[in-house]
């Protein structure tokens, strides 16, 4: 999908991300945007901490995986960063998850749409990943059985470890 429009520079350099680019991208003032370039062309990318953690991420996912034995996904704000589903992979989040993230409590409930594209009869336990107050993605647990205890326990403490980690 490509949104474009011509914009100018003013004179201290600054110019102005069309709306519909920021709708688009999931853009928000405060948002951080990594700037570089590639041949002749400037790159804005929307930055994600996670996305630069991906290593410890799949450490994260495993070690929670063989600890619930269920399904486990680690998302930025935008896209799942990794997940034990292969068909999760890179997949934008959908807007249902992203209004969970932004309530800032750990849930859990059936039925969420992870994806646009997915959806099943699933229970999912969604604990939110803040750093100096800004939601910077989630740790999922998905499970075909009741979440027990143990399971929330788990994820809460691996979140909590991601958390300092980055902090």
């Amino acid at each position: 999908m490509k949104i474009g429009s011509l914009r100018r520079i003013d004179e201290l350099g600054r110019i102005v991300i069309p709306k519909t680019v920021r709708e688009a991208l999931r853009i928000k003032s405060g948002d951080s945007l990594e700037i570089y370039t590639e041949n002749e062309n400037i790159i804005l990318k929307k930055h994600s901490t996670l996305n630069e953690l991906e290593e410890i991420s799949i450490v994260i996912k495993e070690v929670l995986k063989n600890i619930t034995k269920a399904e486990i996904i680690i998302t930025d704000k935008n896209k799942i960063i990794t997940a034990t589903e292969n068909s999760y992979q890179n997949k934008k989040i959908s807007n249902e998850l992203l209004k969970i993230l932004e309530e800032r409590n750990i849930i859990i409930k059936e039925n969420i749409s992870i994806t646009d594209e997915t959806e099943d009869e699933s229970i999912y336990l969604v604990n939110p990943i803040i750093i100096n107050g800004d939601i910077i993605g989630s740790i999922i647990l998905k499970s075909k059985e009741n979440i027990i205890e143990k399971n929330i326990t788990a994820t809460k403490t691996m979140t909590h470890f991601l958390e300092k980690y980055i902090e």
